[in-house]
C-alpha cells in the first residue's frame, strides 16, 4: 500500500482485541477479506474488520470514547483520572476528558489542538 493509497482503522467497541479505544492505527494489510493487520506500536496486530471503522484521510479531530459505567467499570477503573466521557487524540492517542459543550481541546500529551469528532462514539 503506498503512501497515497494509507488507511487508518479504530476499533467501534471495548473487546479482547487489546487496542485502545478511539486510536487510530495505520492499516498495514487488508488483503485478506476478514482480517485487516493495524501498526499498533510498531508490531502487525491482525484485527477482524468488522471491528473496525476506517478512513483514508489522516483523522484530524479527537475522537469521543462513551463508556458504560456498567459495562465498562474495569476499563474506568484501569484509567486513573478519566471519566466515562473522555477524548482520544488524533495526533499522539494521548486521552484527556472531554465535557459536552467542548468543541477543540489541545491534548495534555503532544500540545496540539483539534477540534472534537461528536459525530461518531467509540
Amino acid at each position: 500500500m503506498s503512501s497515497k493509497e494509507r488507511k487508518w482503522a479504530r476499533v467501534k467497541r471495548s473487546g479482547a482485541h487489546g487496542l485502545r479505544r478511539g486510536a487510530w492505527y495505520v492499516v498495514l494489510n487488508e488483503n485478506k477479506s476478514n482480517i485487516v493487520v493495524l501498526d499498533v506500536s510498531k508490531k502487525a496486530i491482525p484485527i477482524d474488520r468488522s471491528m473496525l471503522d476506517f478512513t483514508t484521510q489522516k483523522p484530524r479531530k479527537w475522537s469521543v470514547v462513551q463508556l458504560d459505567p456498567q459495562r465498562d467499570a474495569a476499563e474506568l477503573a484501569g484509567e486513573a483520572g478519566l471519566g466515562p466521557l473522555y477524548g482520544v487524540c488524533p495526533n499522539c492517542a494521548g486521552r484527556a476528558n472531554l465535557k459536552p459543550d467542548d468543541t477543540q481541546l489541545t491534548c495534555p500529551v503532544c500540545q496540539l489542538l483539534f477540534e472534537i469528532d461528536w459525530s461518531v462514539t467509540c
